[in-house]
């Protein structure tokens, strides 16, 4: 009894030991954000080295009224499609023909800013699913959280336009008069001396 009792403790045991090796993996896909100085708003997607992607697709959410849609471009995949028919949404799919194992970029998606853009933009990636070689099912994240704010304006920064053509006339006569100070103090300082001796 005690010996069917160890053997049946130790296959558990190994049961136990090999359910991770069954349990899905898990892909991230990070998204960055770049404005250029023409208004254009690039996002990129992309997947780290190991991902082991067959299949990929999720739907961007962005402002319309702040975001016109430019352009959709692939970096990996062998058959790619887009869904741009809604205003406000992007639906991105993808498929390998075998497994994305090499870090790569998945797409890039342009926006224009539109006149007035200004504060914050969210980008919200929801309907988001993968799977491997064996159509096993592969935990997602995006974005981390799946939203991305990206600020859409910068700092103001001072230039010399912004600096009104009277500030180097006050500056000249602050100058002056310091110098002109300066002198007194000395000829006041000298005339001390001279009277003392």
């Amino acid at each position: 009894m005690k010996k069917l009792a160890c053997i049946l403790l130790t296959v558990l045991l190994l049961c136990v030991l090999c359910v991770p090796c069954f349990a899905a993996s898990s892909v991230a896909v990070d998204v960055a954000a770049v404005i250029s100085e023409d208004g254009l708003l690039t996002l990129t997607l992309t997947v780290p080295e190991g991902s082991g992607l067959a299949t990929f697709e999720t739907t961007l959410h962005y402002d319309a009224e702040t975001l016109e849609l430019q352009d959709v471009a692939y970096g990996a995949g062998n058959m790619t499609t887009s869904n741009t028919e809604t205003a406000g949404k992007v639906g991105l799919f993808m498929v390998w023909s075998e497994t994305q194992e090499t870090a790569a970029t998945l797409a890039t998606v342009t926006f224009q800013l539109k006149d007035g853009a200004s504060g914050t933009t969210d980008f919200v990636f929801t309907d988001t699913s993968a799977t491997d070689n064996d159509d096993n099912a592969l935990g997602v994240s995006i974005a981390g959280s799946g939203t991305l704010t990206v600020p859409l304006t910068e700092e103001q920064t001072v230039t010399d336009a912004d600096i009104p053509s009277t500030a180097g006339k006050y500056v000249a006569i602050g100058g002056v008069a310091a110098a002109a100070i300066a002198v007194i103090v000395v000829a006041a300082a000298f005339v001390k001396r001279k009277r003392a001796a």
